[in-house]
């Protein structure tokens, strides 16, 4: 036996509408069994699955959105650093600086496609890095 509820009853105890869950299902939310034509043989729904899926996309979308301002924040934080420096050759500070952040963010992004596959890789230089790799030839 299969332990699961009716769409019906697992929508309610979620606090959701019958059809958000059936659209939910179509989307790849996990169920405790597959309906069959017949009576007695409905989709059966586990109420805690259906929690920890959407939690998972929830989470996957927060890593993807942070993914996207690592390098920005990165970058930020280089330039704040040259500007702050006193005293230093900020030519060569410049190159070390973006060498710095290259390193940074893209540790930080393997680091995070480690948990949701789908963070891209680093696609562009912002604008404030090649800026410090001006400076810095």
């Amino acid at each position: 036996m299969h332990e699961g509820l009716p769409i019906g009853t697992a929508a309610q105890q979620l606090g959701i509408a019958p059809g958000t869950l059936r659209r939910w299902v179509r989307e790849g939310c996990p169920v405790a069994a597959r309906g069959r034509r017949g009576r007695g043989h409905a989709v059966l729904i586990d109420p805690d699955a259906v929690l920890q899926w959407r939690g998972a996309g929830e989470r996957e979308r927060l890593l993807l959105e942070l993914a996207g301002a690592i390098p920005g924040l990165l970058a930020e934080a280089a330039v704040e650093s040259l500007r702050q420096a006193e005293g230093l050759d900020k030519r060569r500070l410049a190159g070390t600086l973006a060498a710095t952040w290259y390193l940074s963010t893209t540790t930080l992004l393997d680091h995070l496609r480690m948990t949701c596959p789908a963070v891209p890789d680093l696609a562009e230089v912002p604008e404030q890095i090649e800026r410090l790799k001006k400076i810095a030839r």
